[in-house]
């Protein structure tokens, strides 16, 4: 699991990481090479960050991790 300082720099020095946002039924969560990125304050157990729109998982990308590479959005099993 991902902080956000960590994946903003994991972001920056890896172009070619893949970033996703998964679709889950009530949320939707952003991976990047497949590690989840970690809440506000950590859970025990831990789990990934929940945001329940599109727009605010996009706006996170965008804004808090400064991403501006390409997205794939995927529908979760």
């Amino acid at each position: 699991m991902l902080t956000a300082p960590v994946a903003k720099t994991l972001l920056e020095m890896k172009k070619s990481a893949r970033v996703v946002i998964w679709d889950y039924k009530y949320y939707f969560e952003i991976a990047i090479d497949s590690k989840e990125i970690a809440p506000q304050r950590m859970t025990n157990p831990p789990t990934a960050r929940k945001f329940k729109t599109i727009t605010a998982a996009y706006s996170y990308l965008r804004n808090v991790l400064e991403y501006e590479g390409g997205i794939t959005i995927l529908i979760a099993p």
